[in-house]
């Protein structure tokens, strides 16, 4: 009996080291196809899950980002209106129908610079603030299981998981699970590279009357 719980073991943990090669080799492949990359646009569907509902909450629309100064924005449209803004030291989320905009500033940009790392991935700085994990393959694709041991990013989220193409490296979904156990995926589609943007394209306008929410995160509440 022991000597097949010892197999069993070995067996397990021959699959996961499998499954973490592969999925070194899938953020290898995406480190690749995005190390030129200075803009990208693509349609997106967000769902979070939570608890608190019986089904996902649904939105969809389009993201744009930019590499430099870094800046990644969403636009979602259905089935209500909002933009968000990620930099490194700020989080912004915009409701015109609301006419209300929630911004949080960061004293520290550790939290916001690993999340935008995502699109410029380079894997020995991933491998410095993540514990890189195989997950589940299906469709072609490999999810990139990201685990950070940092108390102070696991107090905003507790995992980071990417899926990647296995062909060419196309990133094709980022899910993240936050603090409270709420589950959110963004899946991307029609993916392009180095697009062309407008000047005004990372440029938040709000209406007269906008309600702003703001606050300030310091270092030692990260």
């Amino acid at each position: 009996m022991a000597r097949l719980a010892l197999g069993l073991i070995l067996i397990v943990s021959a699959q996961d080291a499998s499954a973490d090669a592969a999925a070194k080799a899938a953020l290898q492949k995406l480190a690749s196809k995005m190390k030129d990359v200075r803009t990208l646009t693509a349609n997106v569907v967000q769902s979070r899950t939570t608890e608190l509902l019986d089904k996902p909450i649904v939105s969809s629309g389009t993201l744009a980002y930019r590499r430099e100064p870094a800046h990644l924005v969403f636009h979602l449209t259905e089935p209500r209106r909002a933009e968000i803004h990620l930099e490194k030291s700020s989080y912004q989320v915009y409701r015109p129908d609301e006419k209300r905009l929630e911004r949080i500033d960061f004293e520290s940009d550790d939290w916001t610079s690993r999340i935008l790392m995502m699109f410029e991935p380079r894997p020995e700085e991933i491998g410095k603030a993540f514990a890189v994990k195989g997950g589940s393959s299906r469709e072609g694709a490999i999810e990139v299981q990201l685990e950070s041991s940092d108390e102070r990013f696991r107090k905003r989220l507790r995992k980071i998981v990417l899926t990647v193409a296995e062909g060419d490296g196309t990133l094709r979904r980022i899910a993240y699970t936050d603090a409270e156990g709420d589950e959110v995926q963004f899946d991307l589609t029609h993916v392009e590279l180095n697009p062309v943007l407008p000047p005004d394209a990372f440029l938040l306008k709000t209406e007269d009357g906008t309600r702003t929410l703001r606050r300030t995160v310091s270092r030692t509440s990260d």
